[in-house]
């Protein structure tokens, strides 16, 4: 039994570094290929290159039609998260006339709250402002989708609550004052209502916060790590601390003991004022 784990394990660091040595060109082009096991190690190991895997990235990420693989290269871009990585993201949204690689890029550039993406995605969903929207449950064959292409407009929608920030709310404000009809109208509408709700409340944590001299600047260091951390769990820390109850102050205790000392020093400073958030 240990010969028999001893070479799998050789097989696996084998493909793992037969997989690093590879060129960027000849790992882009096994995203489209069918064997899963060879996607997923061009994944690991472009997200791994960085910056230098951009260029043919860049090229995929913006040719026609919304392949498997050009869906690789927006994740992928995601992930390495540089700013050359968030320009190539930031470019196709601007430039891209479909709706539902557009989605997919709203959904990449909300979780990483990508300030510069709102005014374009503002820009698009006011295109739809007032108008019919079906729910558009197929692609342009026929086919049956799981993302429906009003539903790709929804994700504009929670990519602007995602990033937050005061341009976002009178975007929502906007479609809500002209509301779009039909079925997938509907649920366009309800996610804009919805979220501007809570844009709304943020923005009351907000308010609070920047009334407490220098406490700003350590609640964005906050709210930036739980962007950035890769637990669903970090991720709702965000919704307990602006909400500003009982679990958020729970949230800040736990994060005072954390390993990086800049995360447990902004918590410590949340948690010292913590009391004057609610007044």
């Amino acid at each position: 039994m240990r010969s028999l784990w001893i070479g799998l394990l050789a097989i696996v660091s084998f493909a793992t570094v037969r997989s690093a040595e590879r060129a960027p060109s000849d790992l882009i082009r096994a995203l489209g290929g069918e064997d899963a096991v060879a996607r997923l190690e061009a994944e690991e190991t472009l997200v791994a290159m960085g910056d230098a895997a951009i260029p043919g990235l860049e090229r995929l990420a913006t040719s026609p039609g919304y392949t498997v693989e050009r869906q690789y290269a927006f994740n992928i871009l995601a992930a390495i998260r540089t700013q050359k990585a968030i320009a190539v993201l930031l470019h196709v949204l601007e430039q891209e006339q479909d709706v539902m690689p557009r989605g997919a890029l709203c959904q990449h550039l909300g979780r990483l709250g990508v300030e510069e993406a709102v005014p374009i995605i503002g820009k698009w969903l006011l295109t739809i402002q007032g108008q019919p929207v079906d729910i558009g449950g197929g692609d342009r064959y026929g086919n049956p989708m799981v993302v429906t292409r009003s539903y790709a407009w929804v994700r504009h929608v929670h990519a602007l609550r995602n990033i937050g920030g005061e341009q976002a709310t009178p975007i929502l404000e906007k479609m809500l004052a002209k509301p779009n009809t039909g079925k997938g109208g509907e649920r366009i509408n309800r996610a804009c209502r919805t979220d501007l709700a809570e844009l709304k409340r943020e923005a009351g944590f907000w308010q609070a916060v920047r009334r407490v001299p220098g406490l700003e600047a350590e609640a964005k260091r906050l709210f930036a790590f739980f962007r950035t951390d890769t637990l669903a769990l970090i991720r709702l820390y965000h919704d307990k601390l602006i909400e500003r109850g009982t679990e958020g102050r729970w949230v800040l205790e736990s994060l005072e003991r954390h390993p990086d000392g800049a995360v447990a020093r902004a918590a410590k400073a949340m948690l010292a004022h913590y009391g004057k958030l609610k007044e």
